[in-house]
């Protein structure tokens, strides 16, 4: 996206919304809505600017390697005390 560029090769602040993003901001409560513009707008409320890159880049690698769309690794997770979906999943993520 435009944010991914703006950061790596300008070094401008931006939050970058991919499948990931959106997955793992979802998952930990972080925003409720599904539109990337909304959940962009919502992060930008929670992470101060300075750090709207680096935050985008963490959430898209937990998103890739823990927290996958079909089988996320809960148990290896250090984010589960602070997440919805963990609280909220069935015991076979809690081992």
């Amino acid at each position: 996206t435009a944010n991914v560029i703006l950061g790596v090769a300008f070094g401008l602040p931006g939050i970058v919304v991919d499948t990931h993003v959106l997955r793992v901001s979802e998952r930990l409560g972080l925003t409720k809505n599904r539109d990337p513009v909304k959940v962009e707008f919502d992060l930008q409320e929670l992470v101060p600017r300075s750090e709207w890159t680096n935050f985008s880049f963490l959430l898209v690698f937990h998103g890739r390697y823990l927290c996958n769309a079909r089988k996320p690794r809960c148990y290896e997770c250090l984010l589960r005390p602070e997440c919805e979906f963990f609280q909220k999943a069935p015991s076979t993520l809690k081992k």
